[in-house]
């Protein structure tokens, strides 16, 4: 089962990645018309804003220097992996993490491409504080939507740094598939995160059905 699993991600590879080029220009559109609407009703956002700002200022004035900052980063890249080495049934036997030399994580199993990609395009903390939101009372929704826009923001910071050219994760995944995928990857983890919190009106089946549809007309318009 284990052998099959990854060799049914690593089939999949490249059929993902052509679809996500077929996908970014409506998810972007899609994305476009949520955060116009997240706009009309900013007083809802208020506190997300607050902690996605707070934390870019922070990341400027002592986080991006900061080597326990540097290693908690690390220590969530490599959390990421095992979370989905975990997923792909292989076994996490070691994870390391360090200020300023990086990180590794062990496992035993098979590899595959989402293992290797996944810190690029999975908000793990953003995720978990959304699964809280959906459970906890609206007396302590403000202050988790703060701690949600931390977590965005730390996202998309340690995102950024860690992409260049000489990252080993995007190199072995090979940066054809690295550009095909990432965009559009972190552009419908950002659409499913801001259409899945609670009390806002929004629906994130709703999102992706419209993405999907938008797809079809887009394409079939030129082709």
């Amino acid at each position: 089962m284990q052998l099959l699993l990854n060799r049914l991600i690593n089939f999949m590879k490249w059929p993902i990645g052509f679809l996500s080029v077929i996908l970014l220009m409506p998810a972007c559109s899609h994305l476009w018309q949520v955060m116009g609407y997240i706009y009309d009703h900013s007083s809802n956002y208020s506190m997300l804003f607050y902690g996605f700002f707070a934390y870019i200022i922070l990341w400027l004035l002592w986080i991006k220097h900061s080597m326990m900052g540097q290693w908690f980063s690390t220590l969530e890249h490599e959390v990421t992996h095992s979370i989905f080495a975990i997923l792909s049934l292989n076994r996490v036997v070691g994870l390391h993490a360090t200020g300023y030399a990086g990180g590794v994580m062990q496992y035993q199993g098979y590899s595959n491409w989402i293992i290797t990609l996944s810190p690029y395009f999975v908000p793990t903390l953003s995720l978990f504080i959304l699964l809280f939101l959906s459970l906890v009372k609206a007396s302590y929704l403000s202050t988790l939507l703060f701690i949600l826009g931390l977590s965005l923001a730390y996202h998309f910071l340690a995102t950024w740094k860690s992409i260049h050219y000489l990252q080993s994760d995007l190199v072995k995944s090979g940066w054809l598939f690295v550009c095909m995928f990432l965009p559009t990857a972190n552009v419908l983890m950002l659409l499913i995160i801001l259409t899945a919190l609670p009390h806002d009106g929004l629906s994130t089946e709703r999102s992706l059905l419209y993405v999907w549809q938008d797809t079809i007309v887009f394409w079939g318009y030129y082709f």
